[in-house]
């Protein structure tokens, strides 16, 4: 049986999507992402490449942004962008 080490294959996926500045690809498809960590892991198995690429969802990596059909696309955030947090305040009397 073969196993993975799901958090190693991450931070190579992570460290080659920075390198490559993934975040100006806009937002694409999952078939995309799989072709690229399926390039970056050398794993051809999809259930492996399943589990990393939730992983990284989990991890907070993507923006989601759901299509006119069933389906998602996803871009990979910037690292270097400041996380900013709206908070807002309501106040009723």
């Amino acid at each position: 049986m073969i196993t993975i080490n799901v958090e190693k294959e991450v931070d190579k996926v992570k460290n080659y999507l920075d390198k490559k500045t993934a975040w100006n690809y806009g937002y694409i498809r999952y078939s995309i992402f799989r072709k690229m960590i399926v390039h970056i892991t050398g794993h051809n198995k999809l259930y492996f490449i399943r589990k990393i690429f939730l992983k990284m969802i989990e991890l907070n990596l993507f923006i989601k942004k759901k299509t006119n059909k069933r389906s998602y696309m996803y871009k990979y955030k910037n690292p270097n962008e400041m996380k900013v947090e709206n908070k807002s305040v309501t106040i009723t009397f």
